[in-house]
């Protein structure tokens, strides 16, 4: 129900259309159109006397946008999905002078299913920039402008590994996340493995191993995680003077550049704790809200993760047990993301796409370039539009959240 043509077609009496709308599997609803012989008559014959020949499929569109536009002013409820055909339906196909035919389904979901949320509570935590802090960004910085070497053999603090980095659930086949060409710094004893937004006390497991493929095993959040590592490459560094880290930010003395210090980690926790609290919300959400959601939807969606997953062998009943519950939440997750956007009316921009990919890049210590080119190269644009949305939808319900402050 899309490729419709992009001429303005010419006013016609809609109201001349016969709908009708019937319940089925809740929410869907199924919508029968006829437009009558007279009136595709009339839309043809007035294109075609202001110079527009359209061909068959051009009128199949024009007609089907009309139906669809006035049979959802009919419908008067509020969907998320949006009309598609009629699934075992014949479709419409434009004749002259012969009634245009067709069935859609839509479904209905109500904002109200929404509204019901009186307290989420979030777990937040807390930081202070003390000067030990400090003291050990500073010196990170002194590693960031020094002089590198290729290096093979046992890593040791400092060093920084190149790798493509994925992260799991134990159990579960769907990654947390997975970053092609990641850069990582060995941390020291007692500071945390940070790997972009993501960070865990797995740092210890680095250090004094061997360049080359990885497989860290932790627990966080009462959840047993690997974090695979492989395709890797080091790197021994050399700080560097803290003169030169003051030439390289124009920076006019030490105290002034521990001051921006101060700042850039307290940005960067709130960054971090943020991304915590906003998967907390987001747990709440899928949990607490009870929302109808049309199977037929994650029908379609099932059918799509079975073919990303089978390859050339068949999916075993658990394998497809397994993908039946990811379709399941993967659909509720949007439709409860996409009922908040409508009733909150948030939009996002090229301006809130580009601040994701600095914040990314920020907490990564490298080029916005290079973010946007990852998420470019691997068609993960639409991750980022997600991570917005899930942002601004975080923002709107914060007056609703009641905080448990933790270490």
């Amino acid at each position: 129900m899309e490729n419709s043509p992009t001429h303005t077609p010419p006013p016609v009496d809609t109201s001349k259309i016969k709908i009708e709308i019937t319940a089925i599997d809740a929410p869907d609803y199924r919508i029968d159109f006829e437009m009558p012989a007279e009136l595709v008559s009339e839309i043809y014959g007035r294109l075609k006397d202001g110079g527009f020949d359209y061909n068959v499929q051009q009128m199949t569109s024009l007609l089907t946008k009309i139906c669809i536009d006035e049979g959802m002013i009919r419908f008067d409820k509020n969907s998320i999905w949006g009309p598609k055909p009629m699934p075992d339906s014949v479709p419409g196909i434009f004749s002259e002078d012969t009634p245009f035919v067709f069935s859609a389904i839509v479904d209905e979901t109500p904002l109200e299913w929404i509204d019901n949320i009186e307290s989420i509570p979030i777990k937040r935590r807390i930081f202070k920039a003390n000067e030990e802090l400090i003291e050990n960004e500073l010196f990170e910085q002194q590693l960031l402008f020094g002089s590198r070497e290729a290096h093979i053999g046992v890593l040791a603090y400092g060093d920084e590994i190149t790798c493509k980095a994925t992260l799991r659930v134990v159990g579960k086949d769907e990654p947390e996340f997975s970053i092609d060409d990641c850069k990582i710094q060995i941390p020291k004893e007692g500071q945390p493995l940070i790997i972009g937004n993501f960070q865990c006390n797995a740092g210890d497991q680095l250090r004094n191993a061997q360049v080359g493929d990885n497989t860290i095993c932790f627990e966080l959040d009462n959840k047993h995680l690997e974090l695979v590592l492989v395709n890797m490459t080091a790197e021994r560094i050399t700080p560097c003077q803290i003169e030169e880290v003051l030439k390289q930010y124009g920076t006019p003395n030490e105290t002034i550049l521990k001051t921006q210090i101060k700042l850039s980690l307290q940005r960067n926790f709130d960054r971090s704790n943020e991304t915590m609290m906003r998967r907390q919300l987001f747990e709440y959400l899928l949990k607490t809200i009870d929302i109808p959601i049309s199977s037929r939807i994650i029908d379609e969606h099932f059918v799509d993760l079975c073919k990303k997953e089978q390859g050339e062998n068949e999916l075993s009943e658990e394998d497809r047990s397994k993908l039946l519950k990811r379709a399941q939440k993967s659909v509720k997750k949007s439709l409860v993301i996409s009922c908040f956007l409508k009733k909150f009316d948030i939009y996002i921009n090229e301006q809130d796409i580009q601040q994701q990919i600095c914040d990314i890049a920020e907490s990564r210590r490298v080029r916005p370039e290079e973010i946007k080119e990852e998420f470019v190269s691997g068609g993960k644009m639409d991750t980022l539009a997600a991570l917005v949305k899930e942002k601004k939808i975080f923002k709107h319900l914060l007056d609703k959240m009641v905080f448990s402050d933790i270490q």
